[in-house]
């Protein structure tokens, strides 16, 4: 198994403005990885000056719908310069949103998104379902989330051939929304059976039973988060499970790309130190 590092490790100093997300490749090669993982949510075509930052002022969000030309152009230099080698790029969708105007924003972002990571030499996308507010609003969850996945199904259709046609593989999160059911998400890959679409298995978002869900998504894992928040006296991240996790990985025979997503608070580097060492103690 190959460890990636993901930008989200970074998010402390990412979201004060101390960090560009092209900043990102020097970070992970200066910590001796090679393999980086980057988001678009942190695709900022400006940070916050600096009397802002003293004020804890984030960077302004980036406009989803139209991705900054020069910040990309600046991420795809240095990620080439320090030698890194980009294994995902990272958004966050939503496909079930409803026919109108919402619908036509998302197949230009996930459109825009394809052409990006083509830009930037990225071999697969990691993607959201979403849904989250759409079945919160809605009294009988379980038809809401089968009216959803049947919009997920159709916005997926269009989109596939799109990412076939540039090579590259879409992996879509358990990430809440549709996805908080692991047996839907493994549904929608199976429905389109496809060496292009599978799953972004993350260890830490799961809502009910962690070890079923890793079991009925394992299986269709083309790229896995590696999530870690705390870790206690035992250098065990105590919310989860890792031992499980990594013997559910081999089960299913997983060799792809883990990426190390530490999202705790403090030193990123020390952090994403301790989760692969709880890795490497369990593979």
């Amino acid at each position: 198994m190959d460890l990636a590092i993901s930008s989200w490790s970074f998010h402390e100093e990412l979201y004060q403005g101390k960090l560009r997300l092209a900043d990102v490749p020097y970070r992970v090669h200066d910590l001796g990885y090679g393999l980086v993982e980057l988001q678009d949510m942190f695709l900022w075509p400006r940070l916050p000056n600096p009397i802002a930052r003293l004020f804890g002022r984030k960077a302004p969000p980036f406009n989803p719908y139209e991705y900054d030309r020069r910040a990309l152009m600046k991420v795809k230099l240095n990620r080439l310069r320090s030698g890194t080698r980009l294994v995902c790029w990272a958004i966050d969708s939503d496909l079930t949103v409803s026919a109108g105007p919402d619908r036509q924003k998302q197949k230009g972002y996930l459109a825009a998104a394809i052409e990006t990571a083509d830009f930037l030499n990225a071999p697969l996308i990691r993607l959201t379902l979403g849904g989250e507010r759409s079945l919160n609003a809605e009294a009988d969850w379980a038809a809401a989330s089968r009216a959803a996945y049947d919009r997920a199904v159709e916005l997926m259709s269009s989109v596939l051939p799109v990412a076939i046609a540039k090579n590259i593989q879409l992996a879509i999160e358990n990430h809440g929304g549709l996805s908080r059911d692991p047996a839907m998400l493994a549904k929608l890959v199976q429905h389109f059976h496809s060496p292009y679409l599978g799953v972004c298995l993350d260890f830490g978002n799961f809502e009910d039973d962690r070890a079923l869900g890793m079991e009925l998504l394992a299986p269709y894992a083309i790229h896995v988060h590696a999530k870690a928040r705390e870790f206690n006296a035992q250098g065990e991240e105590p919310q989860i499970d890792y031992r499980m996790c990594l013997r559910v990985l081999k089960s299913a025979a997983y060799h792809g790309v883990i990426s190390i997503e530490y999202e705790g608070d403090g030193d990123a580097a020390s952090g994403i130190q301790r989760t692969q060492e709880l890795i490497e103690k369990y593979a």
